[in-house]
């Protein structure tokens, strides 16, 4: 029975084999969401073309070249409660230890001479790595610990769920909150995970965002970051795996329009090719550049700024991520230690005002900081950089706020689908939203297409 069983799904599977290979999709964008999407229907055996505006791959994470140096468009930094992006490697043949450096949640928070740290053990199942995190957590006075904890045990009975949305600074208030817990602990993780102001956040996605940290597994809540260069650990890979399923990248190719008729969907660029279904994987501004693609009303975005500085290779910060508190830096990355270029730092701004002073003005600015936080450590920069980079993506995300409206994968059209990292999710703009973004566009044309 099991071989009768065995024959009849092969041949089911090569049935859905055959029709993928009469189907042609398009995707326009090769951002992480456009990649995501062209490795899922090429898995399936459709036959897929990327077509992508600017001369490398990659969007937001392409590597920038420096003075020698590769860089990232901006310092990236994922969770291991990404599963998403860690199923995406592993079924394109990748090894996560070989594309991230993994370490245990700790974290080490410095306003000035005054310093909180928070550190997870490996030892102890979610959620009671947490709890042991917090109550072993130095420069938090007790009242801080005690309602915090008993916050996350009132968020385990409502399953981290609310009734309303609201901004991420009301529900802290409801909670009772210390502002020294507000300032060190909830302040930082909600900017690095939803890059946006707590008066403007939306609490349920930062609630989101903890329950899948903090309440599964212990190693959900490990911070990832990539060896090297997000172009050469993930894009790189991502596009040779691309490559062996048969699916075509072209570069440098802009779309200008597309015309969707019943059975499919006809794309300009520099000719006109006709496809059975289109995936828009650009961002929501981008897509006013495209005669006969949706518009979306999208009006917010949040900025991060990148300070890439240059010391000597002996140069060590006395962890691989330090948080600063209560100036303009948020983040700053040792990436000698997390990604084997020594002597570099990578210096995060998150959801900032425009900056109005020169880059040398801000540089030395982020370096006072620097210094003010290794204080603690009896340690200073003592030379200035060798060099300095600055990069700021002005719409690094959307502005996540409260009950915000996201777009599913299906437009108006039915054979014209978007991908990208604003499209509805639990998750805030980030790399596992960009990537389950595709999956899900993947699978809705799977549905139409068979």
């Amino acid at each position: 029975m099991s071989a009768v069983l065995s024959r009849a799904n092969q041949k089911t599977s090569q049935t859905v084999s055959a029709t993928a290979k009469l189907r042609r999709v398009a995707v326009i964008g090769a951002g992480l969401a456009g990649l995501s999407t062209a490795l899922r229907l090429g898995q399936q055996g459709y036959q897929v073309c990327v077509f992508e505006a600017a001369p490398q791959a990659g969007g937001r994470a392409r590597g920038v070249l420096h003075s020698s140096t590769t860089l990232d468009n901006g310092q990236h930094l994922c969770l291991g409660a990404y599963h998403a992006t860690l199923a995406l490697l592993r079924d394109a043949g990748l090894d996560h230890r070989h594309v991230f450096k993994r370490l245990a949640l700790a974290l080490h928070m410095h306003d000035g001479q005054h310093r909180i740290s928070l550190v997870t053990p490996e030892w102890l199942p979610a959620p009671l790595h947490l709890l042991w995190g917090l109550i072993t957590a130095t420069g938090l006075d007790w009242q801080s610990k005690w309602r915090a904890i008993c916050w996350m045990r009132q968020l385990q009975k409502t399953a981290f769920t609310l009734a309303q949305d609201m901004p991420v600074s009301g529900l802290l208030a409801q909670a009772q909150q210390t502002p020294l817990a507000i300032k060190y602990l909830w302040e930082p993780l909600c900017l690095a995970a939803l890059n946006t102001p707590l008066a403007l956040a939306s609490a349920q996605v930062f609630l989101n965002v903890l329950r899948d940290s903090f309440q599964h597994r212990r190693q959900d809540s490990d911070f990832l970051v990539a060896r090297s260069d997000l172009s050469t650990a993930l894009i790189q890979p991502l596009l040779t795996q691309l490559q062996t399923r048969g699916v075509t990248v072209r570069l440098g190719t802009t779309v200008t329009a597309i015309e969707a008729f019943e059975h499919g969907c006809k794309l300009t660029h520099q000719q006109q090719e006709v496809f059975d279904a289109v995936v828009l994987a650009v961002g929501p501004h981008q897509l006013k550049t495209i005669a006969g693609a949706p518009t979306l009303p999208w009006r917010e975005y949040q900025p991060i700024t990148t300070i890439y500085l240059q010391f000597s290779e002996q140069m060590r910060l006395p962890h691989p991520i330090m948080g600063l508190c209560g100036g303009w830096a948020q983040w700053v990355f040792d990436r000698g230690q997390c990604c084997d270029q020594a002597g570099l730092l990578a210096v995060v701004i998150s959801a900032h005002a425009p900056f109005e002073m020169d880059k040398a003005v801000l540089v030395t600015h982020c370096l006072n900081e620097i210094n003010a936080a290794l204080g603690n450590y009896d340690m200073a920069l003592q030379q200035t950089p060798l060099w300095t980079k600055i990069i700021t993506e002005k719409r690094a995300t959307f502005s996540c706020s409260p009950a915000l409206k996201r777009p599913g994968p299906q437009t108006a059209h039915a054979r014209i689908f978007l991908a990208g990292d604003y499209v509805a999710s639990p998750y805030p703009a980030t790399i596992e939203s960009a990537i389950r973004s595709g999956e899900a566009a993947a699978q809705a044309i799977a549905r139409l297409l068979g």
